[in-house]
């Protein structure tokens, strides 16, 4: 499967990663011995670890093993673009005249061997090819799936129910930053949004719109697009082909008698060509619902039967950071998400409000990237503004130098929540013992992409005694 046949060694610069480490464990499986840096030994980077892979969190010549040194001819290096340009052990492989490539270009190369399902769009493309890849599987049909999160019943980002060398299909999420989609060439394709997004590679809308176009125009059967980005697109002034269109009441394919509950979510499958019937979908959320008419759509086209899908369905096992429920206490949920966009936040918010409408709503935030906080402040505070509370965390910075001005404040002093504050991490535990004074049930929620999603733990110990010793 791995175009690789050259190389006994691979190094990846950004391991830590979700779509590197992914890509790594299935190199490592395949027989590879893998190598990598990552600036801080994460969860994911310390599990990389104890599969076998030999990672270093230091960017020194040093930290470089020496049987890489010692064989750069039988060594393939690859990073990701998020990595700075001034990173030593990159600088360090380019002069030296090591094979580089994107981690981009290695799927790309991947997607040229076997029939291809890429799932791109500013959001709802995890869940999506999530979905896609349990269903499969489920079904037995031969497939390798790289996700952009971890799946809570596999416990991984990589899936695959074949041996690799057998395998006769892949599922991946294409994403549009630096415009790595481009790279891949799809047998299906889905677009799920095509919402304004990362500024650092787009100056304006108008050419990242470019981008999803050459996307789909790339693909090679078939295209499966949501209604409103197809719209946006204006997708079949440059498609000429046929293709379908989904959404929740708009679209070739739609959904019927939809039924939302704090876990579970049902509705009718209404497609172009079937009907499938009270279906279950184990995690909320109307968006979810979306995400999972795009999933089936594909898994019919591929064969899978109407029984098969509402049986994998029913338990899909939803993925970490996803709408995540951290604690139920009688006072309060603790639920963490992932959102980092204002239109997820939105979505996210909307649905927590449907859900528990008699519920005091505080968000915890977490803004990432300097660039993405500069152009979407006033959407992001329009969205935050849904809750009844908000605390807004200082801005992770991610691959980003800062912006002078830009600071997490631009999005606190647009917000219109009458229960706002700015705290710093260290911070949060004492502003959070405001919550045990609130008499109405409360839902509490950490959002963000950043390192927000490892302080988890600690905030839900901290809830667990500010309401235990209230109630004493």
């Amino acid at each position: 499967m791995l175009p690789f046949n050259d190389y006994s060694f691979i190094y990846f610069i950004g391991i830590g990663g979700i779509g590197m480490s992914a890509l790594a464990r299935l190199c490592a499986r395949q027989g590879y011995q893998v190598f990598g840096y990552d600036r801080t030994a994460s969860p994911l980077v310390t599990q990389l670890s104890k599969e076998g892979m030999v990672i270093s969190c230091k960017d020194t010549m040093e930290a470089i093993p020496e049987v890489i040194c010692n064989h750069p001819n039988q060594t393939l290096v690859v990073y990701t673009p998020a990595i700075p340009t001034d990173n030593l052990i990159l600088n360090y492989f380019k002069q030296a005249g090591y094979k580089i490539q994107s981690r981009a270009v290695v799927l790309g190369a991947i997607s040229k061997r076997l029939p291809t399902i890429a799932v791109a769009g500013t959001h709802g493309k995890t869940t999506t090819s999530a979905m896609i890849a349990h269903l499969l599987y489920q079904s037995n049909l031969s497939m390798v799936a790289f996700v952009g999160g971890i799946m809570h019943l596999y416990d991984a980002n990589l899936l695959y129910n074949h041996l690799l060398d057998e395998v006769k299909l892949m599922v991946a999420e294409a994403d549009e930053f630096n415009r790595s989609f481009l790279h891949l060439r799809p047998t299906f394709s889905i677009v799920t949004a095509a919402d304004a997004d990362h500024p650092e590679t787009y100056t304006t809308t108008a050419s990242m719109e470019t981008s999803f176009i050459e996307f789909v125009q790339q693909n090679q059967k078939h295209l499966l697009i949501q209604y409103n980005a197809a719209k946006q697109l204006a997708i079949s002034n440059y498609y000429h082909k046929p293709f379908l269109t989904y959404g929740l009441h708009q679209g070739d394919i739609i959904a019927a008698n939809i039924g939302i509950a704090p876990n579970q979510s049902s509705f009718d499958y209404l497609g172009s060509n079937q009907t499938i019937s009270n279906l279950v979908l184990p995690i909320a959320g109307l968006y979810n619902i979306e995400n999972a008419l795009a999933a089936i759509t594909i898994c019919l086209t591929l064969g899978i039967t109407e029984n098969q899908i509402r049986t994998a369905l029913a338990n899909f096992p939803g993925i970490k950071r996803r709408f995540s429920l951290v604690c139920n206490h009688k006072r309060y949920l603790f639920i963490d998400d992932y959102a980092h966009h204002p239109a997820e936040l939105s979505a996210l918010l909307g649905s927590v409000k449907k859900l528990y409408p008699n519920s005091h709503i505080t968000a915890i935030f977490q803004p990432h990237l300097f660039s993405r906080t500069q152009a979407f402040y006033k959407a992001f505070a329009t969205s935050l503004s849904l809750s009844d509370q908000v605390f807004i965390l200082p801005i992770y910075p991610a691959r980003e130098a800062p912006i002078p001005g830009v600071t997490s404040a631009l999005i606190f002093d647009a917000l219109t929540c009458s229960q706002k504050d700015l705290v710093a991490m260290d911070a949060l535990p004492n502003a959070l013992a405001a919550c045990a004074r609130i008499q109405t049930h409360q839902v509490i929620l950490t959002i963000g992409a950043g390192d927000i999603g490892e302080a988890v733990p600690g905030i839900a110990a901290c809830l667990q005694q500010i309401f235990s010793t209230c109630l004493r």
